[in-house]
């Protein structure tokens, strides 16, 4: 059973970006004073999540919430149109401008926002094409998982690779929840990518097209564990340049356990003018398939 479907799990993305931007460390940092914190990561077809707080020193330790901006004016436009004003959500604890309407496929989106007392912000991304992915398999009782990618060469490219044990519930394919799976890219068959193999298993992949332009290329992944799961996803994200720098910028803080701020904490990406956060583009593509 294999098929390939648009991945349409945002709150997933979500809160990848929400966690980025609510982790304080225990070494001072410069504070250039309150400004508005804008967080959104739009994906195709989906409604697009606006996250807008206010930025704090850090030095509360123990309080990783940023106050949230309930009451700012939030404009949303759509390759220059403005599309009816995004409405204030409640979801799981947290609050939302949500647009009315859902993003398309290579559109620029501009979001800005206004709030008493604060500098205005905008920030302005588009959406990317989705990656070209197929023919994923794994075996069971193995440590390998296989799909294969074909890079456009007319685009530069940007990927996020991600891999779930999933299961079969109302008929649909979908991820165990918490069951990301961590992997490395297997040195005896990923020869482009032979100098950036490590030792280490992450649950997350970055990677640009820069060795394999053009190229129809089989990935394959190594996992830390033994497969035991019926069902697997593997998920490949386009992302727009912005994503990409984010994202990369702000692995340690979204993945690992311990975060090692020895490495310098304020040079995070971001393209919020007169702020800080991320608005990017991500087109995450998820292959589904039983394991042999």
């Amino acid at each position: 059973m294999k098929r390939m479907r648009p991945f349409s799990f945002y709150a997933i993305l979500l809160v990848i970006v929400m966690t980025a931007c609510e982790k304080e460390s225990r070494i001072p940092i410069p504070y250039d004073g309150d400004k508005v914190v804008l967080n959104s990561l739009i994906q195709p077809d989906s409604l697009i999540y606006i996250r807008v707080t206010k930025s704090k020193p850090v030095k509360e330790y123990g309080n990783l919430r940023f106050p949230e901006l309930q009451g700012a004016a939030v404009v949303l436009q759509e390759n220059g149109k403005t599309l009816p004003a995004p409405e204030w959500r409640v979801i799981n604890g947290r609050g939302y401008y949500v647009s009315q309407g859902v993003a398309g496929v290579g559109k620029e989106y501009t979001v800005s926002v206004s709030y008493s007392g604060l500098a205005s912000v905008a920030a302005t991304d588009s959406t990317p094409p989705a990656a070209d992915v197929r023919d994923g398999s794994a075996q069971k009782a193995s440590n390998r998982v296989k799909f294969s990618l074909k890079d456009n060469i007319a685009e530069k490219n940007y990927y996020r690779i991600r891999v779930y044990n999933a299961d079969v519930v109302n008929g649909e394919i979908v991820p165990l929840k918490h069951d990301t799976v961590k992997f490395r890219l297997d040195p005896s068959f990923n020869n482009n990518f032979i100098d950036i193999i490590g030792n280490e298993y992450y649950s997350e992949v970055l990677l640009t097209d820069e060795r394999i332009n053009g190229k129809e290329v089989l990935f394959v992944l190594q996992t830390s564990k033994e497969i035991t799961a019926s069902h697997m996803i593997v998920e490949v994200s386009g992302l727009t340049r912005g994503a990409y720098k984010y994202l990369d910028g702000t692995y340690s803080q979204r993945l690992e356990e311990r975060i090692d701020f020895s490495t310098d904490p304020v040079n995070v990406y971001s393209n919020v003018k007169n702020g800080y956060g991320i608005l990017g583009g991500v087109n995450a593509r998820r292959l589904s398939f039983a394991i042999e």
